[in-house]
């Protein structure tokens, strides 16, 4: 993974396609890529498992526009997009048997952006697919492939740099999930301590503790299984529920409430002791 800049890498990576369907045309005029009910002048292309789920993984990406757009070979194709500070460039290539068949085709996938970024769309491109990406179907021909486009490619290296981006993105999973466990010990020892109150009660507290615990290891499980949304999902509900169950967060929320109005408009204590005058305004005084 070379360096472009203090916050940016570029990574190049080879993933073999599984399937391809003719679900998606170009635009003939824009070169930007349409759905295949389109109707106006374009060319039928087949984007492939690896490009459609990487697409379906961007946050708001920007509509893909191709650099190379499928000629007599609708397999043959390069496009650009943008979702955020990810760039991502995919070009699709036949390496074995002249491209009759989908396994002739690999894809290369270039991100340039923040680690953390293109390590998650690494991560979750490859759960989403039915087979490992940087396992060819014609090993020898890849090799081959691979030696001729960038010299200081093999399988080997291709296979690490993908995991290099598993590791990366497994290890940002992993901090998210060590300091919820850290608001779970601070939570659970200001339980212990506090005085229970309207607003609060121990008993609704350790509920929640323990709901929040349950979807903890539903987090784990979908993290060892790399399913990073349904880590995210259940890591999410876990920082609620011990966000609910914090004395301090509930006595802190009831604090501020106290002297906001409905309209969240902050009251004085001088508003708050002296009468408030009520105006009707449901008759008109005076013709409009």
């Amino acid at each position: 993974m070379g360096s472009q800049g203090h916050s940016d890498d570029i990574v190049v990576v080879y993933a073999q396609v599984g399937t391809a369907k003719a679900n998606h045309r170009v635009e003939n005029d824009t070169g930007f890529l349409r759905p295949k009910s389109y109707r106006l002048p374009s060319k039928v292309v087949y984007l492939g498992d690896v490009a459609t789920n990487a697409l379906a993984y961007l946050e708001n990406p920007e509509t893909p526009r191709f650099t190379e757009p499928p000629q007599f070979n609708e397999q043959r194709w390069a496009f650009k997009t943008q979702s955020g500070g990810l760039e991502l460039t995919i070009s699709s290539k036949s390496y074995w048997g002249f491209g009759l068949f989908n396994s002739s085709y690999l894809n290369r996938l270039e991100l340039k952006g923040p680690p953390q970024s293109y390590a998650r769309l690494l991560f979750d491109l490859s759960a989403s697919l039915g087979h490992q990406p940087w396992e060819f179907s014609h090993p020898s021909s890849a090799e081959k492939f691979l030696t001729k486009q960038d010299g200081d490619i093999t399988l080997k290296s291709n296979e690490r740099l993908w995991k290099r981006a598993f590791e990366m993105a497994k290890s940002i999973f992993e901090e998210q999930m060590f300091m919820i466990e850290e608001k779970e010990k601070a939570v659970v020892k200001r339980v212990k301590k506090a005085v229970e109150s309207k607003e609060w009660t121990v008993a609704r507290a350790e509920d929640l503790i323990e709901d929040a615990q349950y979807d903890l290891q539903v987090a784990k499980g979908a993290l060892a299984d790399g399913n990073a949304p349904g880590f995210e999902r259940a890591l999410a509900r876990a920082e609620a529920s011990f966000i609910e169950a914090d004395p301090q967060e509930v006595g802190r929320m009831f604090d501020d409430d106290l002297y906001k109005s409905p309209q969240g408009q902050v009251l004085d204590n001088k508003m708050l002791d002296s009468e408030v005058m009520l105006v009707d305004l449901t008759t008109n005084t005076e013709e409009e």
